[in-house]
């Protein structure tokens, strides 16, 4: 499984990607990122299972949630249902260049939990998604965009004065061309025997720049960035196949089962077996993994 990076193409003369689910698709979307912090309305339909860097939150319908910069995330919800859930990916050069401190914002919109906390900035974010979407409907203008940005500037007030937890400052310049370009690689070769000490003679950098470049924009290492992508992708194949334990390891860049086992019980608080056997009912296998 290639985790994508998405390139987000915003909509013309504003400041943001909208987006929308369409009801003749499913709902499920396949694990990717983006540099944009990406805002979520679930307005109608059944439970949904959204995962962000390998941790399930379930979010009903009524719930806002958002994604932070370069989180690794994706949907699981059934296909039967009428689903009605939108919402929009913010461009990040926009956003820096605007507010220059969202650099080390980190946020905490999270679903029905911060409706509790903050019911009110909670209400207006909502509003605000909302009026984007049925002013988007209509035929574009210069009035009309004015009003949009007078919503969506509105919803990032209140994104930054309520939920935003801000990150600690470091001396450190921020390469997000770096960043983005070595996870694209463990995204696409995390199967391979890559370490940090590998990935950072490959991009000409020392360990100790990459991994200060690492948790300034990703909040991660690289090798514990590394090893959260392998236990991901293990955990797919733990869940949608009936692979023996020895041949997840050595598919996800495991050097055995030993050591997943290890790796994947400080993560989940149970070995794979046992996971697949608490999970895997829940799933139907996948034929064309085997």
């Amino acid at each position: 499984m290639e985790i994508l990076h998405e390139a987000v193409q915003t909509i013309p003369r504003l400041p943001f990607k909208f987006y929308e689910h369409d009801p003749l698709t499913p709902i499920t979307v396949n694990p990717h990122w983006h540099q944009g912090i990406e805002l979520n309305y679930l307005k109608a339909g059944d439970p949904l299972k959204f995962v962000t860097d390998g941790h399930t939150t379930e979010y009903r319908p009524g719930d806002l949630w958002a994604v932070n910069r370069r989180v690794v995330h994706s949907a699981t919800g059934p296909e039967q249902v009428d689903w009605d859930e939108f919402g929009l990916i913010i461009d990040d050069d926009f956003l820096t260049n605007r507010v220059p401190e969202s650099v080390n914002w980190q946020l905490n919109l999270n679903g029905a939990v911060s409706s509790q906390a903050h019911p009110n900035a909670y209400r207006l974010i909502r509003e605000h998604l909302v009026a984007i979407r049925q002013l988007l409907k209509q035929s574009p203008t210069d009035l009309l965009r004015l009003e949009i940005l007078s919503h969506f500037y509105g919803l990032l007030a209140t994104l930054g004065h309520v939920f935003t937890t801000p990150l600690v400052e470091t001396d450190v310049n921020p390469n997000t061309s770096l960043v983005d370009d070595v996870m694209t690689a463990i995204n696409q070769r995390y199967a391979e025997p890559i370490t940090g000490n590998t990935l950072a003679h490959e991009f000409h950098v020392s360990l100790t720049t990459l991994n200060q470049q690492f948790n300034a924009n990703v909040q991660l290492s690289v090798n514990r960035y590394l090893r959260l992508i392998r236990l991901m992708n293990a955990r797919r194949l733990l869940l949608e196949s009936d692979l023996k334990i020895e041949y997840v390891a050595a598919s996800c860049g495991f050097p055995n089962g030993k050591t997943l086992n290890r790796n994947f019980k400080a993560w989940k608080k149970m070995t794979p077996t046992e996971y697949r056997q608490a999970y895997a009912r829940y799933h139907r296998i996948d034929t064309s993994c085997l």
